[in-house]
């Protein structure tokens, strides 16, 4: 896809084939699970148009009420990458449903809300130019360790010195959250460990609990995921930032662009890579 991410001249590609490979695996299941589920025949009452913004073109001004929006996947995580190991083991598992039992390593107890790992790490730092370049008045992210680190590399200048403070908002939402239920991977720390470990991350802006409220032992339905989407984006147009990074997730970002979304490409609607930033003109129409 044209959106994918330029590998970086170091020794390790940012994205390799296999990554590739699984990325676009996941994306053809999950375009058909959300035609199954539904999603995409609902019609909502504010319809929401995505335009997309050229990387490396001088985007034009906003009309007023309409939002710019820099969308990021977070990194590779260490569940990304035990993942792609049990797949080259030939373990089969299916990473929509749960399935797969102990082949399936999302659901290892020892995978909850996992960190990035190093390359997880580069590549989100790779897009801190593009990222800073935009200059955002918001960051927003999910309240899961991988996608406040992502945020935090992607915009280092927004963090002042004493690394507790911010020169933009940081705010936490449940409701970017990635699709939830089963997987120990998907179940965020407790609100007391976030505060500890993210002291610049502002919690207390949408109320996040102290314990994940969408994590459940069965997986949430794609019906429900949608309408986090959507609510989501209806937080978005009441804030009066109008430049936003938002931090999220392969499959609550894929049920966006495919489910609620009007887009004005069909590129949009491809599945992000870990660390892939893509950032879309927004309006909102009653």
């Amino acid at each position: 896809s044209g959106w994918a991410l330029e590998a970086m001249a170091t020794k390790t590609p940012l994205h390799d084939a296999s990554a590739q490979k699984t990325v676009a695996s996941n994306s053809g299941n999950m375009l058909e699970r959300l035609r199954a589920s539904g999603v995409l025949e609902v019609q909502r009452k504010v319809r929401i148009r995505a335009f997309a913004v050229d990387p490396g073109a001088l985007p034009s001004p906003l009309i007023a009420g309409s939002k710019r929006l820099h969308f990021i996947r977070h990194g590779q995580g260490f569940h990304n990458l035990i993942a792609e190991l049990y797949r080259s083991m030939g373990k089969k598992f299916d990473s929509a449903t749960g399935e797969g039992g102990e082949n399936n390593p999302y659901c290892r107890l020892e995978l909850v809300d996992p960190p990035l790992t190093s390359l997880g790490r580069e590549q989100a730092s790779s897009i801190r130019q593009a990222v800073e370049a935009a200059v955002p008045d918001l960051v927003v992210v999910s309240p899961m360790v991988r996608t406040m680190q992502t945020a935090l590399l992607a915009c280092g200048s927004l963090v002042n010195s004493d690394g507790c403070s911010t020169v933009v908002p940081f705010v936490a939402h449940e409701s970017c959250h990635e699709l939830a239920g089963v997987h120990m991977c998907d179940k965020r720390q407790p609100l007391s460990d976030l505060r500890r470990d993210f002291p610049m991350i502002d919690f207390d802006a949408t109320r996040v609990a102290e314990e994940d409220p969408v994590w459940r032992t069965d997986r949430e339905t794609l019906l429900e995921l949608a309408e986090r989407c959507y609510d989501f984006m209806l937080w978005i147009r009441e804030r009066p930032e109008s430049n936003i990074v938002v931090a999220t997730h392969f499959a609550w970002l894929f049920t966006l662009f495919n489910g609620i979304l009007d887009c004005d490409r069909d590129e949009l609607k491809d599945g992000f890579l870990t660390g892939q930033l893509r950032t879309i003109d927004m309006e909102f129409e009653d």
